[in-house]
């Protein structure tokens, strides 16, 4: 009978550490692959956006947004959440900001920049999705994270030059990009304004049937 020959204990070990490697590669790749699944928009919650005044108090919330209709957020919401399945907290008052409270005076009141917002056409616009974008912020003690689709909007662009001259000094009229957030951990604070390069936060395209 010949003897079994014994497989050093270190051998075993770097196998294993290689199946579990294996394993860990596997599901990476599979997380990444289902992150970017085209997301789904139906073609009438692009239609009848509304304008509408943010009752936020805080310096980085909107005065006013452009919103969508409610089946929209819900419907991408179950999206994310179906391919993600992580506790994400959604928006109050879903919408695209147009002009952050803390880039105009005091004494410009909510009701002239919705004015001026109509004055743009954006009361008329039908958004264009262009891709679902995320980021991700790890601070000590803590890891944030934001997931939201990007829109071009017309009239957004001059919405923004029209701001200009009544804006706090320093105002950016590319200081805000069209984004709608989707969802964040633990919450929204602190993300506005979102800019930067589009490339660099889509990580999924939208579909829109």
């Amino acid at each position: 009978m010949i003897p079994k020959r014994r497989v050093h204990p270190l051998i075993k070990a770097v196998v294993a550490l290689l199946l579990l490697a294996g394993v860990g590669l596997l599901f990476i790749r599979s997380v990444k692959d289902t992150r970017a699944e085209p997301y789904l928009v139906s073609a009438s919650h692009l239609q009848n956006w509304t304008l509408g005044i943010d009752t936020a108090a805080d310096a980085d919330g909107a005065v006013v947004s452009l919103r969508p209709p409610p089946e929209l957020p819900m419907n991408l919401f179950r999206q994310l959440f179906s391919r993600q399945m992580e506790s994400l907290g959604t928006p109050s008052q879903p919408g695209i900001p147009l002009v952050l409270r803390r880039e105009i005076p005091d004494d410009i009141t909510a009701d002239a920049v919705l004015a001026i917002a109509r004055e743009a056409g954006l009361d008329r616009a039908v958004p264009s999705p262009k891709c679902v974008g995320y980021r991700r912020v790890s601070d000590p003690g803590i890891t944030r994270q934001l997931y939201f689709m990007r829109f071009e909007v017309p009239g957004f662009d001059r919405f923004r030059q029209a701001v200009a001259s009544r804006a706090r000094p320093g105002f950016s009229a590319e200081g805000l990009s069209p984004v709608l957030m989707m969802a964040a951990q633990p919450d929204f604070t602190g993300w506005l304004p979102l800019t930067g390069d589009p490339n660099r936060d889509c990580i999924a395209p939208v579909t829109v049937e």
